[in-house]
């Protein structure tokens, strides 16, 4: 006979796994892996509103701060004041923030107080945009996370359209209006018995969540949820936990006895790999429940400290559940099993019962810790199908093993240190404090930037929430081995819900900065891969994982974008070598990329032929829905940029023959550009001479090698003069068909728009890419015009942050006439904002990186060096 047990409390496994069992049953590496002044500063302060209300002490934030504007004020852990946005859910933006750190998922807070996205269980959904197409994030549950009880009235902390139950829109990418879904309706239950929040103010400074709830009770709540995130130290950003710290505030002259609830969904079946759990009580530095799947994974919900939770099934399985938190929470729904129970409700609660004095207040800090360390790769047939219908463009190929199946799998870099959720807890309960104050520590050098102005301090932390959206990390396992040990594969993922790829090498080139300035071992696993892909001919991989399917490391391609591929790769090792100032890196990736570049002068051959598309205008380049044609100003500035970086190498290496050969090519490119591109005005988006054949359409992207040389500290590839003609053409032209906004892509010569049927025009007449327009301000600081090269930027993010509420989902692609999205979600492309605090105070990369920079400052802060 089973021992008799207590409904009320989480049951003890009957057979509790050894570690042994537990490396079988998930087939977990064995070991730990190695982880290793403004000019213009009125124009920039634009949309900023300066009043600094006093801060209550009690509060995280201040109250009847103003919404939808950039606002510096004081905020609890901060010594000085702070620059933010301030959300209600009356006017939110399209996604939550997110709490999670490197490589671990993560959980997305919506302002009302729910549960959005979340990756931290490696789902795989469907891919709303197209058919077939699966991507790695669980569509929103809108479930509240927490729940207050005071002297019998229940509030749940969100609002009332949450309790009304019905169906939520989910945001979605509109993929250029031709997803095969159009919108998504999630279905929500009401929820009975219970009141909302009267007020919710909300405040995301990644990887922090700070929101104040407001009730008809004496007692106020604010929720402090954050994740490890620090720049400079891997390994604490790669704990897969996050803490919800409650702050309960008596406001009344009584003494005031309540209960507050925390709820927790937990995994579906297919996150699971099982349909049956097992439940282990825990009362360690922490009191909880641990909820293991028979797949391997499983989470840890408890509450740090002395306090005594209560602990159930989640609040949202019934309607009423909510409704009863000051006496019960539900139980989770089971079956006997020999000496034990399995059950089949994966979700749990946890509650607190307090009594505060008047004035009184007091910390609940809930504790939640997951681990589910393998995640599902691409499959052979998606392979196999996009081949089919793409493989003349772009053919991905199949670097699998026979033996090894039809799918890939990876294990997270995080399970190389961690045996469980267990694990994971133990160290957040006793390191939490710690971990939370170097947080709040490298944030601070942020906000107290004099060279910044506001909208960029705030715009530079949240920035960084892509690197949890988009980050994976893996294990060198099959179906990777030794080119990525010790230290594991890591890429980005190019966008989650809408170009579900990793590793895309123009977007590195975009979006990498915060990995090489904080995380430069990362940075150099990913080119690790890119050289061990390289095809023979020096061709670089397009992307290492395959579009369309769940992450993947090793089903790259090569021919889309392979007039600039080369360039990026090229870049992409310089970068690292000049922010590091390791010799080692070049002699690692000197003959790689020399054969790289090698391969780009002569794709198309002859004179001009540096600044020239390819032979048969292969592939395509960046702006891929264009037309090009013979010598082009965007990708011939580009590949001068990718020549001085390779003499530069070339030379430092000793290797003067080659440092020859990029001086003639640059010679050649750059002779071809001065004398038949330059158009009086600015340089010809394309020209043939061999057809005659010739586009006078203004790109407003077409200095983009000017920026990429200084920044490398390399001198500039166009014509100092011409320049500054050209991007005052830009301004009278492509800034001034969008103002509000930023530039549109092309533009006649006339300052009118292309028209609909204008072949440049494919994305649209209006149209923009986000990361762009940073690089075009920065050419812009970089020609002398600092104050509009930062407005320039400053109006494109205050469009997305406060116009469209894109906040923490920001986009690859917008519309310069209405600011709306046109293609993009969580797009890490995005994170090139980091390059340009440092391009306005005339840094290179370099110095960028060096001593009492900003980057060193920030890593400083958060390791308390």
């Amino acid at each position: 006979m089973p021992k008799k047990e207590d409904p009320k409390q989480p049951q003890l496994d009957a057979s509790l796994w050894t570690r042994r069992d537990f490396l079988e049953r998930l087939g977990a590496a064995s070991g730990a892996a190695a982880i290793s002044q403004v000019a213009g500063r009125a124009a920039t302060t634009a949309g900023m509103n300066r009043e600094r209300p006093v801060h209550d002490a009690g509060r995280l934030f201040p109250q009847g701060l103003p919404e939808l504007a950039w606002t510096e004020f004081s905020a609890s852990g901060f010594a000085a004041p702070v620059s933010g946005v301030i959300y209600h859910p009356s006017k939110p933006p399209c996604c939550g923030a997110p709490v999670g750190g490197i490589s671990t998922g993560c959980l997305d807070i919506n302002v009302d107080g729910v549960y959005g996205y979340s990756s931290i269980f490696n789902p795989v959904s469907p891919c709303p945009i197209g058919k077939g197409l699966r991507m790695p994030r669980k569509m929103p549950s809108y479930q509240p996370l927490l729940g207050l009880s005071i002297e019998g009235r229940t509030h749940v902390l969100t609002t009332q359209k949450i309790l009304e139950g019905g169906e939520i829109s989910a945001c979605l990418d509109p993929f250029f209006g031709r997803g095969v879904v159009k919108e998504i309706k999630v279905p929500i239950p009401k929820l009975d018995g219970v009141e909302p929040a009267k007020e919710i103010s909300y405040w995301g400074h990644y990887p922090v969540v700070d929101i104040e709830y407001e009730t008809d009770t004496p007692v106020t709540v604010g929720l402090r949820a954050w994740a490890p995130f620090i720049p400079g130290d891997t390994a604490a950003s790669n704990i897969p936990a996050a803490v919800f710290e409650v702050h309960l505030r008596n406001t009344s002259s009584e003494r005031q006895h309540g209960a507050i609830a925390f709820n927790f969904p937990g995994p579906d079946p297919q996150e699971a790999r099982a349909t049956d759990f097992r439940r282990r009580g825990i009362s360690e530095d922490f009191h909880g429940v641990m909820v293991s799947s028979e797949g391997g994974v499983n989470y840890v919900l408890g509450v740090i400290g002395k306090e005594k939770a209560r602990l159930g099934a989640g609040l949202n399985g019934t309607g009423s559940a909510w409704s009863k938190i000051a006496s019960e929470l539900p139980e989770p729904s089971y079956r006997e099993a020999g000496e034990g129970r399995l059950y089949t409700d994966p979700s749990s609660s946890a509650a607190v019962d307090f009594s505060l004095a008047p004035g009184e207040s007091k910390a609940v800090r809930f504790l939640l810790a997951w681990y589910a360390p393998v995640w599902e790769g691409a499959r052979k047939a998606w392979v196999e199908d996009y081949n089919q219908s793409n493989g003349k463009r772009n053919p991905a190929s199949w670097n699998v093993s026979k033996w090894a199946g039809d799918t890939n799998y990876y294990t997270h870099m995080y399970a190389g240190r961690y045996w469980s959720a267990l694990d994971v807890a133990r160290r957040m309960a006793k390191e939490h404090a710690e971990l939370l104050e170097r947080v709040l520590a490298w944030q601070s050098v942020i906000y107290a930037e004099e060279s910044l102005p506001a909208w960029l301090k705030d715009s530079l932390v949240n920035n960084l929430y892509l690197i949890t959206e988009d980050s994976m990390w893996a294990q060198a396992r099959p179906p990777l081995g030794d080119a990525v040990y010790p230290d594991g594969a890591y890429g980005l993922i190019e966008s989650p819900r809408g170009d579900p790829d990793i590793a895309c090498i123009p977007c590195d080139w975009y979006g990498n900065l915060p990995i090489v300035y904080f995380f430069p071992e990362l940075a150099r696993s990913t080119l690790k891969l890119y050289m061990h892909f390289q095809r023979e001919d020096g061709a670089a991989p397009f992307w290492l994982g395959i579009l369309g399917d769940t992450p993947d490391f090793v089903t790259p391609a090569y021919d889309w974008q392979i007039s600039l591929n080369g360039t990026c790769y090229v870049d992409l090792v310089d970068r690292l070598w000049q922010r590091t100032g390791d010799d080692g890196v070049l002699r690692e990736f000197y003959e790689s990329v020399k054969k790289c570049n090698t391969l780009t002068m002569n794709l198309r051959k002859g004179p001009r032929g540096v600044i020239s598309m390819p032979e048969g205008n292969q592939g395509m380049e960046w702006f891929e829905r264009g037309e090009w044609v013979g010598m082009c100003s965007h990708l011939g500035g580009l590949h001068l940029a990718q020549l001085r970086m390779m003499e530069r190498m070339a030379t430092h290496m000793g290797d003067e023959p080659y440092a020859r050969q990029c001086r003639a090519w640059l010679a050649d490119g750059s002779r071809a550009m001065e004398d038949e591109m330059w158009a009086g005005k600015y340089y010809w988006n394309f020209y043939e001479p061999e057809t005659g054949k010739k586009s006078d359409d203004v790109m407003g992207y077409q200095l983009d090698g000017q920026w990429a040389a200084l920044f490398h500290g390399l001198p500039g590839v166009f014509r100092t003069d011409r320049v500054e003609t050209t991007l005052e053409t830009i301004k009278r032209c492509n800034v001034a068909l969008t103002p509000k906004v930023g530039a549109a892509n092309f533009c006649r010569p006339d300052g009118t728009p292309v028209t609909e049927s204008a072949k440049v025009a494919a994305y649209g007449t209006y149209a923009m890419f986000t990361p762009e327009v940073v690089v075009l301000g920065m050419t812009y600081i970089y020609a002398g015009e600092k104050a509009f090269g930062v407005d320039l930027v400053r109006r494109h993010w205050e469009d997305l942050f406060l116009r469209q509420g894109l906040t923490w989902d920001t986009p690859n692609l917008v519309r310069g006439d209405t600011g709306e999205r046109i293609f993009g979600t969580d797009y890490y492309q995005d994170m090139m904002l980091w390059a340009l605090p440092m391009v306005m105070n005339g840094q290179d990369i370099k110095k960028a990186c060096a001593s009492g920079s900003l980057v060193d400052r920030v890593i400083k802060a958060g390791n308390r060096a």
